[in-house]
């Protein structure tokens, strides 16, 4: 006994190395996603001009990379499984790097599809939340949510950063040179960090989840392949995917859409970039919000009060016309879409249990990616037909329908009385 209380002080001060971890995962999804996804907003008018090509044909890209990385998502959740994942997020890294390169270089819109599309959408896959997720499902129980909204925040404040920065840097420089100078960042940024922090479980530093003094109880293995075969047949799986799905498809058509949409308003560069800006930095402070407020509350509720929050966004967004009025639909939109990337994480462990998560989460990923699929290209589409953004947002609330009917038939095992942990 004694023992055990002279480490006590020692055990616990370590574990400050498991928030740091939290702060690393952050980081490599805010480069990862914030450059593969978030800023391709910037690029969509500038290439379409260089390229002269229409804006549904550059946004292509991005359907390109959202299929691949539904593909590949679950041979990567294999590949988590038993490969180191240091290896695999440096192999991304380098990757991200390789293909804003081959951007950088475009002279026709294929080059943008094997770059952006292609070797862009591997390097997204294999540094953003697959690994990431795992590795904070590994190291946090307790206090799961409220890691996995302060990792996943990184993602969005990569909108409130990197989108100016971007149109900061295609105003300035040129497409061209923004492409490379973010080629040049990512590995110098993202690979040490990868090498120092990239520990999937707290067990390898001699820690335990959430810095506890005993390790948690061995849970029994389950037999369950979690094929992708097999998961298509699992009821609730398809639920999650679809409460969550429709989601994703709305932050598809407004987020990335809102550059091009503020500038068919009248409002300059710069404005739209600031539309941006505010409505990921909602959404970024909305991700810890949300998987805190999950570790005390029914997480039904707060993924119902999410979705809430994007429905009345996407309103005040469909009357906008000025710069002021689309902040404020930012700010709600923004703190609506912000949580629900950790709550689908959420709802996955909570549901089927830690021991076979990365193969769940790549296994649900296919199923997500039908709706963030066509959220980009339907949207420009509905804009090359019409000449405005507003019918293609109009039918974003016939999403929201879906996602909440599908939160409504979903049972959780904590509700029936079992406990989601020990879930398989």
């Amino acid at each position: 006994m004694e023992a055990n209380l002279s480490n006590a002080p020692k055990k616990v001060e370590k574990f400050t190395l498991g928030w740091m971890i939290v702060g690393f995962t952050a980081t490599a999804q805010f480069f990862s996603v914030g450059i593969g996804y978030y800023t391709f907003g910037v690029y969509l008018i500038p290439l379409t001009e260089a390229l002269d090509v229409s804006r549904f044909s550059v946004s292509i890209a991005l359907s390109i990379q959202t299929i691949l990385i539904a593909i590949f998502s679950p041979l990567l959740g294999r590949f988590l499984a038993e490969y180191p994942v240091k290896v695999l997020m440096s192999l991304g890294a380098t990757l991200l790097s390789l293909g804003l390169v081959i951007c950088a270089h475009a002279t026709t819109i294929w080059h943008i599809y094997i770059g952006f599309g292609l070797v862009i959408g591997v390097g997204v896959t294999l540094t953003g939340n697959l690994p990431c997720n795992l590795i904070l499902a590994n190291w946090f129980v307790r206090r799961r949510g409220m890691a996995l909204g302060i990792s996943q925040a990184g993602i969005t404040i990569s909108g409130v950063l990197l989108v100016p920065l971007a149109s900061y840097f295609v105003t300035r420089y040129g497409w061209n040179n923004s492409f490379m100078a973010f080629a040049v960042f990512v590995p110098i940024i993202l690979l040490p960090l990868i090498w120092k922090f990239a520990i999937r479980h707290p067990q390898d530093m001699g820690l335990n989840p959430d810095g506890d003094l005993s390790p948690l109880p061995v849970l029994p293995i389950s037999s369950k392949d979690w094929s992708f075969r097999y998961a298509i047949r699992e009821r609730d799986l398809w639920l999650i995917s679809l409460i969550a799905g429709p989601c994703y498809m709305a932050i598809a058509a407004i987020v990335i859409a809102l550059p091009s949409h503020s500038a068919d308003l009248g409002l300059t560069t710069m404005q739209g970039a600031t539309a941006v800006l505010v409505t990921t930095l909602f959404g970024s402070i909305a991700k810890p919000l949300a998987g805190t407020f999950s570790d005390y509350f029914p997480k039904r509720l707060v993924v119902a009060i999410a979705i809430g929050l994007q429905v009345f966004g996407t309103f005040l967004i469909l009357i906008a016309d000025d710069l002021a009025t689309l902040c404020l639909a930012g700010v709600f939109f923004g703190l609506g879409y912000g949580g629900i990337a950790p709550l689908w994480s959420l709802l996955l462990v909570e549901r089927f249990g830690l021991e076979n998560f990365s193969k769940v989460m790549g296994a649900a990923m296919p199923l997500t990616m039908p709706f963030s699929l066509v959220g980009l290209p339907l949207t420009t589409l509905v804009f090359d037909i019409t000449g405005s953004y507003r019918p293609a947002f109009a039918c974003l609330f016939i999403a929201f329908f879906i996602s909440a009917v599908c939160l409504w038939l979903l049972r959780l095992p904590t509700e029936r009385g079992g406990k989601g942990e020990l879930s398989a």
